[in-house]
Formats: C-alpha cells, sequence, structure tokens
C-alpha cells in the first residue's frame, strides 16, 4: 500500500519530528503518538479518497495500477481491464484471505456479472448481505435470463441511483437500443465515486 513517495515522505516526517521533540522537549510516548498518527494518515488517506471519493477514473486507474501486489486491487484492476487470468488468480487469493460467506460472494458475484453469468452464481448473490448490492445483482440476473419486464419492475425499488441507471442501460441494449443505453451510462457513471467510477467508465468505456 505504500508508495515510494510514500514511504521517503515517512522518513523525513519522522527524523523531523524527532528533532522538533527534543528541541522541545516533547516526551517520548508523545512523539511516538504524532508518528504513528501521520503515518496513518500519509499510508490510508490517499487509499480511502481514491477508492472512494475521488471522480478522477485516470487517477483511480493510476493509483490502482501501482498497487496490484494487493489481492483486492489487482481484482479490480483485472476486472476494470478485462483481464480474466489475473481475476480469476486474484479472486482465489481473495477466496483464501476472507473467509467471510459474505465476503468471498461479493467478488464471487461481482467476478460472475464481469463475465455474464450470473446464473451460475444464485446461491452467492443471495450471500451478499448488504440489500443494494443484493437486489442489484437480481435484477441484472433477471436481464441476463430475459427477463425484461420482471428486471424492468425490480429496478424502480433499487436504491442507488447509480444501479438503477446501470441497469437500465443494460435492459436498453437487451433490446437493441444502444444509443438510448449510452445515455443511462453517462448518467449511471457521474452518479457515483472511486473505485465504483472507475469500473464503470472502464466498462462503458467513456470519459469520467
Amino acid at each position: 500500500m505504500i508508495s515510494k513517495k510514500q514511504y521517503i515522505f515517512i522518513i523525513i516526517l519522522a527524523i523531523s519530528l524527532g528533532v522538533l521533540t527534543a528541541i522541545w522537549q516533547i516526551s517520548f510516548w508523545v512523539t511516538a503518538l504524532m508518528i504513528s498518527l501521520s503515518v496513518t494518515l500519509i499510508v490510508y488517506a490517499p487509499f480511502v479518497w481514491y477508492m472512494y471519493f475521488s471522480k478522477d477514473a485516470g487517477k483511480i486507474g493510476y493509483y490502482i495500477e501501482q498497487r496490484t501486489k494487493q489481492p483486492i486491487l489487482q481484482f479490480y484492476s483485472s476486472l476494470a481491464n478485462s483481464d480474466e487470468e489475473q481475476a480469476s488468480e486474484a479472486l482465489h487469493l481473495l477466496k483464501k484471505k476472507y473467509k467471510s460467506p459474505n465476503m468471498t460472494a461479493i467478488f464471487t458475484v461481482a467476478y460472475a456479472a464481469h463475465q455474464n453469468r450470473l446464473s451460475a452464481v444464485k446461491e452467492d448473490i443471495l450471500l451478499i448481505k448488504d440489500p443494494s448490492a443484493r437486489q442489484y445483482y437480481e435484477v441484472l440476473l433477471k436481464v441476463e435470463e430475459g427477463n425484461l419486464e420482471e428486471a424492468e419492475t425490480m429496478r424502480s425499488s433499487l436504491t442507488k441511483q447509480w444501479m438503477e441507471e446501470s441497469v437500465k442501460a443494460e435492459l436498453l441494449h437487451k433490446k437493441g437500443m444502444s444509443d438510448q443505453a449510452e445515455v443511462h451510462e453517462t448518467r449511471a457513471v457521474a452518479l457515483t465515486n472511486g473505485m465504483q467510477r472507475y469500473l464503470l467508465v472502464k466498462k462503458y468505456n467513456t470519459l469520467s
């Protein structure tokens, strides 16, 4: 998670704080706490920003690509770039790391959705605890199976707007109305941030 620049900055910060606290005669434990908090902020603030808040898909992608040694980032990077071999490998590592049925279901279903084979993971969809995510995949499953009227009915009950727009786009593609589908793809992207925005931008091959 720590880049070379972050590592160098942490070293410089630790030395600087050490010198300043020695001059100001601040206790060792206060110094240690200051360094610990600073390191945590340096390491995790960029991660939280790019994963959940950034709207710059290019920068999100760059951040992820520099850290693909982490299985979860390798997984999402592989999905975004349609690298099936890497995605499968990352999914295997994630299943070994996360033993929670909910977590493994989330990754398994996301991978299946990318491959348009949600019908093969119906039981996994039911294991997802987040109601909005579970319902989203249930609607996509209906679309995949060709139950478009039922999917249309379920779409209106989705709690997140980007999900509703994304499903609408899928429905229109199924009906051969690609030009209209692109309008909803653009809306879906506009309603997202962080990793979700990056994945949609890559999926729809559109600009952020």
